[in-house]
């Protein structure tokens, strides 16, 4: 009985990452990398940046900074990819909702430990230093909701062509 599963999950999965892999929700996460990865330079470095004592580890962190939220919403795209008779049973809800939750809180976690770990073990937490960390888990909460909606447009998108094919 195992090995039958095995060629299930692996025909799942490898269905999964044809529909993410489609250029329209491609384009929706590299739209998602470019806004939310300026906003996300611009909360952690901007200060930095601005004040023009641009490290080489800032540089890096800047320019690796959109690559999360492409990689979250490529996430929330795969999970939310189920297969599904019909698009509209792919509509995010509360199964959605929680994973994006878990996600924010994994990601955002990350983020705040490459960005705000220095400060945090020297000791020097400031009010902004608290916003940036307050705002940091809302950013991969909605991208990868947001993953799991362009998986559905994607769906929908689909469905519509196949109907206008009949």
């Amino acid at each position: 009985m195992p090995s039958e599963a095995l060629p299930s999950l692996r025909h799942s999965l490898v269905a999964r990452l044809r529909f993410i892999c489609k250029p329209r929700v491609i384009r929706k996460a590299l739209l998602a990398a470019g806004l939310v990865g300026t906003l996300l330079v611009s909360l952690h470095q901007g200060d930095v940046l601005l004040s023009g004592h641009v490290t080489r580890r800032v540089l890096v962190k800047a320019l690796m900074t959109p690559f999360i939220p492409f990689c979250v919403t490529m996430l929330g795209a795969f999970l939310n990819s189920h297969s599904a008779v019909r698009a509209e049973d792919l509509r995010p809800g509360w199964a959605a909702v929680r994973r994006s939750l878990i996600i924010a809180g994994c990601v955002g976690s990350a983020i705040i430990t490459l960005n705000e770990g220095d400060v945090l073990l020297g000791g020097a937490i400031t009010p902004q230093v608290i916003l940036k960390m307050l705002v940091t888990p809302c950013v991969p909460f909605c991208v990868s909701l947001y993953g799991a909606y362009a998986a559905y447009w994607q769906a929908l998108a689909e469905q519509r062509h196949a109907a206008g094919r009949r």
